[in-house]
């Protein structure tokens, strides 16, 4: 297992312990690891799934960190 592996699965085993009610698709969904397609039209949403194979581990990583301080600043409002 590569680091990035690691560090990834470390990122959603903190957020799972913090948020135990969630469904494990919640939090892939929660810190962007999956992802919908991104629409222009927001009045035409698109709830294809994005495609993430091309993804580095650490675009991932920078996508799951992102998420986990908007997360934060939300609850500390």
């Amino acid at each position: 297992m590569k680091q990035e592996h690691k560090i990834i699965l470390e990122l959603l085993e903190s957020y799972l312990e913090k948020n135990p009610s969630l469904r494990f698709g919640q939090a892939l969904f929660n810190l962007q690891i999956n992802e919908f397609q991104k629409t222009t039209d927001p009045r035409n949403p698109n709830y294809n799934i994005r495609d993430i194979y091309g993804d580095s581990d650490l675009k991932i990583i920078e996508r799951i960190k992102k998420q986990l301080d908007l997360i934060e600043s939300f609850e500390e409002k």
